[in-house]
């Protein structure tokens, strides 16, 4: 796989999309992410995904894998948070940190990171995308690009005003596309001829876990199948799509990925049905849609362990045990459980998937009292 192979356009791609190795939820164990990239490598693959607010997360890929490989046998894609920087000395000081972090000269792939409204208005303040163009001309980043988390609108105007990015890392997965926006995204981004790096297809891990009558319509047809292999599939074989990023956090999920692109079977008619169907399911439970990146607990002033507090929740929705989880709920400390919140919704403007966070954590607070 080279460079070039990610950044095929979409009217000349070549096959299904490949699999990328998001390093956003790693295990804490140096040894863990070790036989995880090795593996992944091994395999045939190459692409890492990371960015400079994912906590340990490029120091940990320095270890496993800068410091054990070629650098030519891997390409390594990181990130510039635009709600960090205020100007161009600002992304100087990120970039170097981010390279000395990983022990590299140059990134293969360079992102301006979550754009949304807000992020959207700090990259122009800061000249982030005309920062990143030059540093792409240096030679310090071989490609450019942005992950998205807003509206069609906005997209348009992104792609419209320039400079030209490379390519564009959307969120797909079968939940958004055929029940949300993102299938208007993934038009847009074809249209304007830039191929697609997609995150979150499995929304979180929320479409690797299904409700047992979703899960059962899966297992009817493909027993030996994960669930979450439905879902790489799906994403991976979507028009305009070159890879598909799987944040994984075992050597399980790893093989199970592995085995899902080697090779990547598109699917057919009757399990796009069958996705149809799972999704009537799912519709008949109301799971808060949280991907567990955690982005807005950077900006929660009482620190509420806002993704924890989704997760269970959504745990007792999809069927799981109210009393269990309950248990574990209450192992969190007191102020930082759902009721801590105080409403002031610094944690909406940080969340990519716009939940109405406050809100939400009520319900939580409901359920678990």
């Amino acid at each position: 796989m080279t460079h070039a192979d990610i950044v095929t356009k979409p009217g000349v791609q070549k096959g299904p999309a490949f699999l990328g190795f998001g390093c956003m939820r790693l295990p804490g164990r140096e040894s863990a992410v070790i036989r995880m990239t090795d593996a992944y490598l091994e395999a045939g693959f190459n692409y890492f995904d990371t960015a400079y607010i994912y906590e340990g997360s490029e120091e940990m890929l320095n270890k496993a894998l800068v410091a054990r490989h070629s650098r030519e046998s891997y390409m390594i894609a990181d990130k510039m948070p635009p709600w960090k920087v205020r100007s161009r000395k600002d992304c100087d000081k990120i970039f170097d940190c981010m390279l000395e972090r990983l022990k590299v000269d140059y990134l293969d792939f360079l992102l301006v990171h979550s754009i949304d409204e807000d992020n959207e208005r700090s990259a122009r303040n800061a000249d982030i995308y005309g920062w990143a163009a030059e540093q792409k001309k240096k030679g310090k980043a071989r490609y450019t690009g942005f992950s998205f988390h807003g509206n069609n609108k906005l997209l348009r105007k992104v792609l419209d005003a320039g400079p030209e990015m490379d390519f564009v890392q959307l969120q797909l997965n079968y939940m958004d596309v055929l029940r949300g926006q993102a299938g208007k995204l993934q038009e847009t981004v074809i249209k304007f001829d830039k191929p697609i790096i997609v995150m979150e297809p499995l929304r979180g891990g929320a479409l690797a876990k299904l409700p047992s009558t979703a899960e059962a319509l899966m297992k009817a047809h493909s027993p030996d199948s994960s669930v979450a292999s439905w879902a790489c599939r799906y994403a991976a074989t979507l028009p305009g799509v070159t890879c598909v990023l799987s944040g994984m956090s075992s050597l399980e999920q790893m093989q199970d990925n592995i085995r899902t692109f080697s090779p990547l079977c598109p699917l057919s008619k009757e399990e796009t049905d069958i996705i149809e169907a799972v999704l009537v399911e799912l519709g008949k439970i109301s799971p808060i849609p949280c991907t567990g990146c955690k982005y807005c607990m950077k900006g929660c002033p009482q620190q509420i362990e806002i993704a924890q507090c989704f997760s269970l929740y959504n745990d007792v929705k999809r069927g799981g045990q109210k009393w269990n989880l309950r248990t574990i709920y209450d192992t969190l400390p007191k102020k930082r459980r759902a009721e801590g919140c105080t409403g002031c919704g610094k944690c909406i403007k940080r969340c990519p998937q716009h939940i109405k966070i406050p809100e939400e954590l009520k319900n939580v607070s409901k359920m678990f009292k």
